[in-house]
């Protein structure tokens, strides 16, 4: 016989109620904005990257003086707050990215099979020419070589 599902009410019941929430405040958010019939944007022929740059240096002899932007403090002060989340988030993936076994780190790439580290316990050559064939010895070259220079008569 099955059994109906059940709600867990408990701890795992937060996080939806918050989320729930916070969809229904964006959501209001949204819907109530009101949008002007005509957007008012930027004066022509001003770089906002440049007034932004400027801002952020204290370059206020090149900041445009005839239709500029008045104050871009706003914007620097968004631009480095966008720069300190990115910075966290990505500090947070290496963290998270990071695995340990028995409280040592353990590298993405690392092979264990070999007697020391750095092999991998075979002992073929490996081959560097991309072609995946063996490459052969220091001896079976230097007698190819010399095979090519007498024209191949060995």
């Amino acid at each position: 016989m099955t059994n109906r599902p059940r709600l867990r009410l408990g701890q795992s019941l937060a996080p939806g109620v918050l989320a729930v929430a916070l969809f229904g405040a964006m959501a209001m958010i949204v819907l109530n904005t009101g949008f002007a019939d005509e957007m008012v944007g930027f004066p022509a022929g001003i770089s906002v990257t440049s007034e932004i740059g400027y801002a952020l240096f204290d370059f206020t002899a090149l900041q445009s003086a005839e239709g500029s932007i008045g104050d871009t403090e706003p914007f620097l002060a968004a631009f480095l707050l966008v720069a300190v989340v990115l910075d966290a988030a990505l500090d947070a993936a290496l963290v998270l990215a990071k695995r340990e076994t028995e409280g040592e780190p353990v590298a993405a790439l690392s092979s264990r099979t070999g007697a020391t580290p750095g092999t991998t316990g075979s002992d073929q050559v490996a081959a560097t020419d991309g072609s995946g064939r063996r490459r052969e010895s220091a001896d079976e070259s230097a007698a190819s070589d010399t095979a090519a220079e007498s024209g191949g008569d060995s």
